[in-house]
């Protein structure tokens, strides 16, 4: 068991999500087109937030648990800066990871886009969903989300691991600074995230079209991936819809992911020892 990484994923978690929330509830409200404005009501901002920081600590700790587990098994056989190995390492972090990802973002997205929550509390949401739909509502939307974010994360890792060894190039007798870490994380959240964004507001609208607010404004919804696609699609045209929310989700995926990785990478880096590097440089050859 990595306990490093795991200490350093949940810092990594629970810093980044209570610090960008607030507009991780702006990009949920205008990717599903229920609230267009950036000004809303302080509480409103935070709406969601318990169900985010209770799920997204495990599901970001096994993410990078897994991720880094899984590139050192393959290291000995593909190398560690073989883009194979960030591909599939990155591939099996997301599929194990989205097991906890998914219900997270079912309960904090309807928490987000209720008009009003009264006395309504994470709890009752979760209750309701049971009660309505049973475990499979936690789950709603599951396989989308791997649609996207499977080839989202091996993006992500892919350019995060390039940019990385490419700066560790330029000294590589010092250790990558805090700056680098988040330049590398800031590349790869750019690309990862223009590359997947239209898949991921069709996975958004998916996962909340059985809410009130998503039934009353587009109920056919319900019925389909495809036909929450071709609505996205009439709603806002083709070029539109691939661009939609895509500078909120930067705003907050940016810094959300730079303090992510660099209290990952400060607490626990990433290191191949060099004696390990050229043994297995050997074995390539």
């Amino acid at each position: 068991m990595d306990f490093p990484t795991i200490a350093a994923s949940v810092a990594g978690a629970v810093g980044s999500k209570i610090a960008f929330h607030p507009l991780d509830t702006i990009r949920t409200l205008q990717q599903t087109s229920t609230n267009f404005s950036y000004v809303l009501p302080f509480a409103r901002y935070w709406r969601g937030l318990g169900a985010a920081v209770a799920l997204t600590t495990p599901a970001f700790t096994v993410y990078m648990v897994s991720y880094r587990q899984c590139k050192r098994e393959l290291t000995p056989y593909l190398g560690g800066d073989a883009i194979s190995n960030f591909v599939i390492s990155g591939a099996v972090s997301e599929i194990l990871s989205s097991v906890i990802w998914t219900p997270m973002e079912v309960v904090k997205g309807r928490m987000q886009i209720l008009e009003t929550t009264g006395k309504k509390t994470t709890f009752d949401l979760i209750r309701d969903i049971q009660k309505k739909e049973g475990p499979k509502g936690f789950f709603r939307g599951y396989w989308m989300g791997i649609g996207v974010f499977l080839p989202h994360s091996v993006v992500w890792w892919t350019t995060y691991e390039m940019i990385k060894s490419h700066l560790a190039k330029e000294n590589p007798h010092k250790p990558l600074s805090a700056m680098q870490y988040g330049v590398a994380s800031a590349v790869a959240c750019t690309t990862g995230a223009t590359a997947s964004n239209f898949l991921d507001v069709v996975k958004t609208r998916t996962q909340l079209a059985v809410s009130d607010e998503i039934s009353r404004l587009r109920p056919d919804d319900q019925k389909s991936v495809f036909i929450v696609a071709r609505n996205l699609i009439r709603e806002v045209g083709l070029f539109r819809a691939l661009f939609k929310g895509l500078h909120v989700r930067l705003m907050h995926s940016l810094p959300s992911g730079i303090l992510s990785m660099i209290i990952v990478e400060t607490i626990n880096p990433d290191l191949r020892k060099k004696d390990e590097t050229q043994g297995i440089e050997r074995e390539l050859e």
